[in-house]
């Protein structure tokens, strides 16, 4: 088999069956194939309406419904049917992961196995990812630290320009390029990067989790590329509201950010984020005040990051 897609369902039924029938269209030229659709214990009608899909549109062949036994994060929900692929007598050459509101445009995966094919030493490739409205989104990052963590926060110019080497969001390239690490919403993922570099951390529940997925395949001996030519139709956040900002950030994002600098730089870097990011949160409330500007921001995000820096040191602490 040449490429088994991937595509991890949280109470969004509907679109995720739009994305299965277009992914199944631009997998007929990479035959023999097979989906897998992973519904993440979403306990709604997504399991009936997946199987009545199956029969009217005629899945049976080619599409797998996996109904994982719990809601485990996106990484759990991809490690499922990775799982139930490399068990195969002939696993799939890669495996192309898929948000369940994306779409590929026509030839893109095409195009991502033809630069794997032709570059053996990158373990993965991602995507242009752009929205319905043809607006480009971010797709290549580098890895983030403790300098981008105070950029970030701080979104002030002049600190952004002295810091720019350290910006975790790079601008589109116009051509393939070789980054850090790239978007969980379209990645195509060469087998042998699985088995050299372990499959998806299921500590992030969502998060993170392709950061540090890069992260690990970089330290087993791959290269991470950005490819410039094969576009991907991406609505975003369909199943978490994440983009909602007049929300709190969820708590899931401070665990799988604490579990990421803790994990590749030790306890005392992680704290330093924090320390960071908290600086970075003051500068920004002060500048919008000096402009006269109301701060306009998460609800409780500087109380919330300093409960979640608190409550990950005493954990840390209590385990040492």
């Amino acid at each position: 088999m040449r490429v088994a897609g991937i595509i991890v369902n949280y109470r969004t039924a509907e679109l995720s069956v739009q994305v299965v029938n277009a992914l199944r269209a631009e997998m007929k030229s990479l035959a023999p194939f097979r989906i897998y659709l992973v519904d993440n214990a979403s306990g709604d009608d997504s399991i009936p309406r997946f199987k009545e899909a199956s029969l009217k549109d005629g899945w049976q062949s080619e599409v797998e419904i996996i109904e994982a036994p719990r809601n485990g994060g996106f990484g759990y929900g991809i490690n499922q049917a990775v799982r139930r692929a490399l068990s195969l007598p002939s696993p799939p050459e890669y495996f192309y992961v898929l948000n369940s509101d994306a779409f590929a445009d026509p030839g893109s995966l095409a195009r991502l196995v033809a630069f794997l094919d032709g570059h053996p030493s990158a373990g993965l490739a991602g995507s242009h990812i752009h929205g319905p409205d043809g607006k480009t989104q971010v797709a290549c990052f580098r890895f983030p630290s403790l300098w981008s963590e105070l950029e970030d926060a701080a979104a002030f110019g002049v600190l952004t320009r002295l810091l720019h080497n350290h910006v975790v969001s790079l601008p589109l390239p116009a051509s393939d390029r070789e980054v850090d690490w790239i978007s969980g919403s379209s990645m195509l993922i060469r087998r042998s990067t699985f088995e050299k570099s372990g499959l998806f951390d299921e500590g992030y529940f969502l998060y993170f989790e392709e950061v540090d997925f890069c992260r690990s395949a970089r330290m087993a001996g791959f290269q991470c590329y950005f490819v410039a030519d094969a576009p991907i139709t991406h609505i975003g956040a369909v199943s978490t509201g994440f983009t909602d900002e007049t929300r709190r950030m969820p708590s899931y994002w401070f665990d799988s950010r604490s579990r990421y600098f803790r994990k590749h730089h030790g306890v005392a870097y992680a704290a330093a984020c924090d320390v960071a990011r908290i600086l970075g949160l003051l500068v920004w409330h002060a500048k919008e005040r000096t402009l006269g500007r109301p701060a306009k921001t998460r609800p409780r995000l500087l109380r919330d990051l300093l409960a979640a820096s608190w409550t990950n040191l005493l954990s840390v602490s209590r385990r040492t």
